[in-house]
């Protein structure tokens, strides 16, 4: 099948699914752009080659004459002639046919189906009911009915609902309209306003999730959609009695405010809202989510914002999708997703927010959007007040909204350009934020502000007349103001010309967003904050429980060769705030380790990555084959009383992993350093000068730290035998003990001795005694 076929393959199944007018509604516009498309065909294909789905889309374009993208009208024209969809509606009246043919009541034909009699029908019962009511019923068709909902376990109530069905079979059959579904006569107009935004309900959103009943996000959202419900019910508006409009939630960043909700401050609030002016030749998402909609107010949550504006800047999808609530409603409820130290949960809020002057004292928003100031409450909400999340680390919070990997890289290393260059080739696919020193006043001077975090916006690799290249590095400063640098490369630089002001520099507005060359970045800051973050990538999580100085092994299935994290994460410090400040202080992160190694099909094991931290969180790193993995977690707590803990480790790849947690693999330790041994046996040398085949390597083990002697015969007729007396303050790791070790080698045969050193800065000796080579006839 050629790769065109295959992209009609996937637009088929879609249409199969949703009319063109939904598929184009969840996207938020009219139109659909590249990355909206690449995703839509995702859903279907893993597996095709993103270059083939870009060819595809500008060959779309290029035959409707469109500059603006796939649009609703396109999109129509695009899947005419493809497999027509048949409408659930279709299959629902064939199935209320199907049971007045039948003479029998709804619920006798359930009782007959349901044959464990528990009540709830599983998958393959409710298929043989479903091919009794209607023979001619396809797998197509079912899935259809079913919403792709395969795993959930059919009740009465449910089977009553999803054939929009009266149990009574004399009453008058009543057919529901699939409220996603829209009828030909229906103008789109009722659905989007002038700018091509969405203007459904709530109600709306909830039915686009498709959770089932095993999804780790089922039980959260389902008690969410419940509450939102009861507050419609109920006429009521929400105030969220976990973080109440009071002191409490403020903490110790003063009194002097009121609360307001957002609906009273602002007449024109919206979660989200277009940027007509600085959008005009974006699509998509990236029209209503910017890095120019946040405005730092006055609390020190530098590190959060600018990490929500290099988000925002490359990845606005990703803050769109966190919403659970991403339109406004009457109810005042709200609610965020977010990935809390490796695991996603789903933050419930209320619209009330500290106020000062009658407007947010906190991050505010000239266009009144609100998604900025929500997820900055909903940050504040974890960790118990507003005062508890001033100063922190940019990486925690990409990691909590992305999922992805992080880590931090050092100004004054000398790879620190060679690497910032690599991420400014690919950079799509990262997300940086950078820090300032604390300690140099003369950033001040050239208009930046000391200790203080930015969001990395973009690079830019220029050509001057000379031919020379300049490497520029954009950024914004939160409080989105006219504090901006004022060296080379500012807004008003003079190395500007006038070609680069039109096609780079583009605007010099007193807005926080600025230039500088990549070699004076280096000399104002200190840190540059990394995230990985790939729209294709699949995130997955499991938690071990993980005692103090002992491995926890979990195997790893990993089904698609390709780019795999895995990241190991322990409680945050900010955690303890709201509790004492002395826990605060307490509180320590412990040493722990990360081991990747595969599992060879001759049952050897194969070091491949480690990584040893103390930190709230690490990751590892691989380009993998298909097969079977084992990663190897230890914790060395260091809080009294903590004798084991729980690890949530996450995986972050091309495909979903399978991780579960096994029982201790024995003598894993020992055939890894082994296996690390044997691919330095080359440096082995001699152990004894008359017999050259018998040679010794004594090295230490890059993944765990230990020492180690290893031995081997080369020989192919000689059999050795001798003792290992060892001295000093060392212990000898399984299999082996004590300080006496004997050892047979016939030929072809390797020994491997490990062990620790019980004093630091002590050495290690030996003596071999009663020799003997034998030659085997």
């Amino acid at each position: 099948m050629s790769a065109v076929e295959e992209i009609e393959r996937c637009l088929s199944q879609a249409i199969q699914l949703r009319t063109v007018t939904e598929i184009v509604a969840t996207m938020g516009t009219k139109v659909l752009t590249l990355q909206n498309f690449q995703l839509l065909i995702k859903k279907f294909n893993k597996n095709i080659i993103n270059k083939e789905v870009e060819e595809y889309y500008y060959k779309v374009l290029t035959d409707f004459d469109s500059r603006v993208g796939i649009t609703q009208e396109i999109f129509e024209k695009l899947v005419e002639n493809l497999p027509k969809p048949k409408r659930r509606q279709d299959v629902v009246m064939s199935l209320i046919e199907g049971i007045q043919q039948k003479k029998a009541s709804l619920e006798r034909i359930y009782k007959f189906f349901d044959y464990d009699g528990d009540g709830k029908m599983q998958l393959n019962e409710m298929k043989e009911l479903l091919e009794y009511l209607y023979p001619e019923i396809t797998e197509e068709d079912i899935k259809i009915l079913m919403k792709n909902n395969n795993e959930v376990q059919f009740s009465f109530e449910n089977i009553k609902t999803l054939l929009s069905f009266e149990q009574n079979m004399n009453a008058e059959i009543v057919i529901v309209k699939d409220k996603n579904e829209l009828s030909d006569s229906e103008e789109d107009d009722e659905y989007y306003d002038e700018y091509g935004m969405f203007k459904g309900n709530q109600e709306e959103f909830f039915d686009e999730q498709s959770f089932s009943q095993d999804s780790p996000f089922y039980e959260s959202f389902i008690n969410f959609k419940n509450l939102y419900f009861k507050l419609k019910e109920n006429k009521t508006i929400f105030v969220d009695p976990d973080f109440k409009p009071d002191e409490t939630s403020l903490g110790n960043v003063g009194t002097n405010f009121e609360w307001k909700r957002l609906t009273e401050i602002w007449k024109n609030a919206q979660i989200f809202q277009k940027d007509l002016y600085h959008s005009n030749n974006e699509l998509g998402v990236h029209t209503l989510v910017s890095p120019r909609d946040i405005k730092q107010g006055s609390l020190g949550d530098c590190y959060f914002l600018s990490s929500l504006g290099s988000i925002a800047s490359k990845h606005p999808d990703k803050i769109f999708d966190l919403f659970q609530t991403p339109i406004l409603n009457p109810y005042g409820i709200y609610g965020v997703w977010l990935c809390i130290q490796g695991v996603w949960k789903l933050i419930t809020l209320d619209d009330y927010v500290p106020v000062y002057d009658d407007q947010p004292a906190f991050s505010g928003s000239d266009s009144q959007e609100m998604w900025v100031i929500l997820l900055e409450k909903a940050w504040a909400k974890l960790f118990g007040s507003y005062a508890n999340i001033v100063s922190g680390d940019p990486r925690e919070v990409i990691a909590s909204i992305t999922g992805g990997p992080t880590w931090c890289i050092s100004s004054d290393e000398s790879t620190f350009i060679e690497r910032l260059k690599q991420i400014m080739n690919s950079y799509q696919n990262y997300i940086v934020c950078a820090g300032t020193y604390s300690d140099k006043p003369e950033s001040e001077m050239m208009g930046l502000v000391r200790n203080h975090a930015y969001s990395v916006l973009n690079f830019r690799t220029i050509k001057l007349p000379s031919k020379e290249e300049v490497q520029l590095i954009q950024l914004k400063n939160p409080y989105g103001n006219d504090q901006e640098w004022n060296g080379d490369w500012s807004d008003k630089s003079p190395l500007w010309t006038e070609e680069l002001k039109d096609n780079v520099l583009q605007n010099q507005e007193a807005d926080g967003i600025f230039f500088m060359c990549i070699e004076d970045f280096r000399k104002h800051f200190e840190n540059a904050y990394i995230g990985f973050c790939n729209p294709y990538f699949e995130f997955g999580q499991i938690t071990i429980q993980c005692q103090r100085r002992k491995s926890a092994y979990i195997l790893v299935n990993i089904k698609k060769d390709g780019e795999y994290y895995f990241s190991a994460y322990q409680k945050s410090q900010r955690m303890f705030k709201q509790q004492s400040k002395d826990l605060q202080q307490l509180y320590e992160y412990s040493e722990m380790r990360l081991i990747l190694s595969k599992m060879n099909k001759n049952n050897s094991i194969q070091p491949l990555t480690y990584k040893t931290e103390t930190d709230m969180s690490f990751n590892i790193f691989g380009r993998l084959q298909k097969g079977q993995y084992i990663l190897q977690l230890k914790a060395n707590w260091v809080m009294e009383g903590w004798d084991q803990n729980d690890v949530p480790l996450a995986s972050y790849g091309e495909d979903t992993t399978e991780m579960k947690f096994c029982q201790k693999i024995s003598n894993f330790q020992q055939a890894s350093i082994l296996f690390e041994a044997k691919e330095k046996r080359t440096e082995a040398k001699p152990l004894n000068p008359s017999h050259p085949e018998l040679v010794v390597l004594k090295n230490k083990s890059l993944a765990y730290g230990y020492p180690y002697l290893y031995y081997q015969n080369l020989s192919k007729e000689k059999t050795f035998n001798f003792n290992l007396v060892f001295e000093g303050d060392i212990k000898l790791k399984k299999p082996h003990g004590g300080n006496l070790v004997e050892i047979e080698l016939k030929p072809g045969q390797d020994k491997l001795i490990v062990y620790k050193f019980l004093v630091k800065g002590t050495k290690m000796k030996y003596q071999v005694h009663k020799f003997k080579c034998v030659t085997v006839q």
